[in-house]
């Protein structure tokens, strides 16, 4: 390869944002200094948000997730700076039990046998038991101890209809936190306003259970303040009363409801820390590999799929159960990838946070300033996918893993600048005298940024 190729094969992966499968259009552009127009072939990120997929691409929206759920917890980026003030319960909310899974336990064990029953076996003959202490990369986490005994095909429902019972819990916290206020849930809003944001994430057992925050508002979202009743206490306490008596009922007249085990807890003033844990979730695939990245068009592809007999069960089940007249509107089908979780990856109330398409509006904007030609709309086909030297993959990844090596070291040294700092007026105000040590400590606090991001 001479000089030549080398910088042509550079500029490709460098206009394409480092991107693993950028898209291939064609169409005419204005070169800004001339005016002069010319018609080009760009080779533009995907924009995959899956790492498995684009690591690249995936970053970048980790990085805005991260951002739109920041600006929801402490202000920002067009919402009301008194949002940080307002309440907040961070809450994770997990499905039902469909059979006996191997887990870790706190104490490490997974199903350790009972000194009263013994070795105990099911009714297809398995144990009951498991005196193994799994790994955290285990691969039999997550998969039933018996698969005789698992149930399948409601657990299969039960992620279909997961998106269903959340909107049906917030409307009966809505209810109940009206009638507190003396209000019918329909005039709530001239009360109090609760917003929230949600992601799914589907657990090794291949059930969604998802994380999220409750915000509670004024009349006018963010930029006013919730009546004095509303406090965070209160409202973590009116959830946990809704999600253990909440359920739905599908077309098969079966009502469903949520597990046993749930998370609520207050979120402090000021601390962000929610968000990189919430946004690290909204760049994975249904079980963090590729087999299930993307929707299958045959049975036959799921059969072939080289993953333990759980997930194929539960994407067979989900598949099958779409032939069903009962479940043929929930398109199980089109979700068979997902185990039949029907909803979004990220879901929000309006008026919590911004929104990804402001966001990115915002960065096209910035990045205009730096370009030499402008596009002519109506003008740009679709021509096909990846680069055009066999390499450019390869060095794609390589310049995303060195910018990102280069990003966590440049936050890493302003960390130990910012720290040095602090040390250096920590010494000084304790040789002042009247130089209270709570108020310096104070002022210069370093903002708690999630690491997730970096």
């Amino acid at each position: 390869m001479n000089a030549s190729e080398r910088r042509a094969l550079l500029e490709e992966v460098r206009l394409a944002s480092s991107c693993s499968h950028p898209i291939r259009i064609c169409g005419e552009m204005v070169q800004l200094d001339t005016g002069e127009i010319r018609r080009r072939e760009l080779k533009v990120a995907c924009k995959d948000r899956r790492q498995v997929l684009c690591p690249a691409c995936a970053s970048l929206y980790k990085a805005d997730a991260w951002i739109l759920i920041s600006a929801g917890l402490v202000g920002g980026k067009g919402v009301d700076q008194a949002a940080d003030g307002h309440p907040k319960v961070f809450f994770t909310l997990t499905a039902p039990s469909f059979g006996a899974v191997h887990t870790t336990r706190a104490n490490g064990t997974c199903h350790p046998r009972s000194k009263t029953q013994g070795f105990d076996r099911c009714g297809h003959g398995q144990p009951r038991s498991c005196d193994m202490q799994h790994e955290g990369s285990d691969e039999i986490l997550g998969s039933p101890l018996c698969s005789s005994c698992f149930d399948y095909r409601a657990a299969v429902l039960w992620n279909a209809h997961a998106s269903r019972l959340f909107s049906h819990t917030m409307r009966q916290l809505q209810r109940r936190l009206a009638a507190a206020g003396g209000v019918k849930r329909t005039d709530l809003w001239s009360v109090a306003r609760i917003n929230y944001l949600k992601v799914a994430e589907v657990q090794r057992r291949g059930l969604i259970h998802f994380h999220g925050i409750l915000r509670a508002d004024g009349s006018e979202h963010a930029s006013s303040a919730p009546p004095s009743w509303l406090t965070a206490e209160f409202l973590s306490q009116t959830m946990a009363e809704v999600v253990r008596s909440t359920t739905v009922t599908g077309s098969d007249g079966v009502p469903r409801g949520w597990g046993r085990q749930f998370d609520l807890a207050e979120v402090e003033p000021g601390d962000s820390h929610a968000a990189s844990y919430l946004a690290k979730y909204s760049i994975k695939t249904t079980d963090g590999s590729k087999h299930f990245a993307y929707r299958f068009r045959t049975r036959r592809q799921i059969e072939q799929l080289g993953v333990d007999d759980h997930r194929r069960t539960l994407a067979l089940t989900a598949w099958d159960l779409a032939r069903q007249m009962d479940y043929r509107h929930l398109n199980l089908r089109l979700h068979a990838q997902a185990f039949g979780f029907t909803g979004q990856l990220i879901t929000k109330s309006r008026g919590f946070t911004t929104t990804f398409q402001a966001l990115r509006a915002a960065r096209a904007v910035f990045m205009a300033r730096s370009n030499e030609f402008r596009t002519i709309e109506g003008t740009f086909t679709f021509t096909g996918r990846g680069y055009d030297h066999p390499r450019a993959v390869e060095l794609a990844n390589v310049f995303f893993t060195m910018d990102k090596e280069l990003r966590h070291e440049r936050v890493e040294a302003r960390k130990r600048a910012r720290m040095a700092h602090m040390s250096e007026l920590d010494a000084r105000s304790q040789a002042h005298d009247g130089a209270p040590q709570a108020l310096v400590e104070k002022k210069f606090a370093l903002p708690r940024l999630g690491s997730d991001l970096i």
